[in-house]
């Protein structure tokens, strides 16, 4: 089955109408030699920086959710990310599949680690009743459900077979019927979803677009790490102009935007989960963050105590 569209070999008209109609019909598309080798050479070279360590009281680095997840935001990897999120010809296609003006929900950069384990599992984004927070008023309703809600992107930064992303195609249409995870399916509608699933193995610079309410996931157990950048944008008609947490951007990465692209990145949106609930937060339920708290705070003791002596010490001179 080819789900792979090649902009080297159609229109640009052509282009949004066969990323529209394989959105329709199978909910995933494969988008090929849209951005330039550069683009992901450059992103490859910010990543060594943003992934080589955790980041630790103000350090530069990545939040780990998990043993085997480090995530960071995707924007501080540089310009190129962001050329590629707001991508014209990407947002017209999204906002052309939904009738609607979209916003840039979330946009993550992700390290998956090689596992032996499924620590990831199939899902959809949406189901009827879904709220992202309380901060959110309505759930969603089941004719909202019959929109395309949401569009999920995956940017592949190396060739990727192992851990790639997988999409059970036409899956978007069921409208995820016992809700996101798929245990507590019915076992026939289970084993249909699951026989259904597609491998979308692509390259360096591969853009994967999805529509959110089928199921899909990373291929796990994966036998090789997985970089990737993922981005979500969500259906303005639907949710108004919203995003999860504002985006961390480098301002001056900013100045060669179009209004349209400053609409899309969430310029007036509201955000609708607190920084401090945020995923990149989640270490803080972990049981080792009191004890690295400690030792963060008090990780300057050793110059502190040798100031105050100095400093008691200068005082009882003066006074002697």
């Amino acid at each position: 089955m080819q789900l792979i569209v090649d902009v080297n070999n159609i229109s640009k008209n052509d282009l949004n109408k066969s990323i529209i109609s394989h959105l329709e019909k199978k909910g995933v598309v494969i988008i090929r030699n849209l951005f330039k080798n550069e683009k992901i050479k450059f992103i490859n070279q910010n990543w060594n920086i943003y992934f080589k360590h955790p980041s630790i009281s103000g350090s530069v680095g990545y939040s780990q959710t998990s043993q085997k997840k480090l995530v960071n935001s995707a924007f501080l990897l540089g310009k190129h990310v962001l050329d590629i999120a707001l991508n014209l010809d990407i947002i017209k296609s999204i906002e052309s599949y939904m009738n609607s003006e979209c916003t840039l929900a979330e946009a993550n950069a992700i390290l998956d680690k090689a596992s032996s384990y499924e620590y990831f599992p199939v899902h959809s984004d949406f189901a009827v009743g879904w709220k992202k927070s309380k901060e959110m008023k309505k759930p969603l309703s089941l004719s909202q459900m019959k929109k395309p809600v949401g569009v999920g992107a995956i940017l592949y930064l190396h060739d990727t077979e192992y851990g790639c992303f997988k999409y059970s195609l036409g899956s978007h249409k069921m409208l995820s019927p016992y809700g996101q995870k798929l245990k507590p399916y019915p076992k026939e509608l289970k084993n249909k979803i699951l026989e259904n699933m597609y491998k979308c193995k692509g390259l360096a610079g591969d853009l994967v677009l999805f529509d959110d309410r089928g199921f899909h996931g990373p291929d796990q157990p994966s036998l090789k790490d997985r970089k990737v950048i993922i981005l979500d944008y969500t259906r303005d008609k639907t949710f108004g102009s919203i995003i999860v947490e504002p985006h961390k951007v480098k301002i001056n990465d900013l100045s060669s935007l179009s209004k349209k692209q400053l609409r899309v990145l969430g310029m007036n949106a509201s955000p609708i989960v607190k920084s401090e609930d945020y995923v990149f937060t989640r270490y803080k339920k972990n049981l080792f963050f009191p004890v690295l708290s400690w030792i963060i705070k008090n990780s300057y003791l050793k110059q502190h105590i040798k100031n105050v002596i100095k400093h008691n010490l200068i005082k009882f001179r003066i006074k002697s």
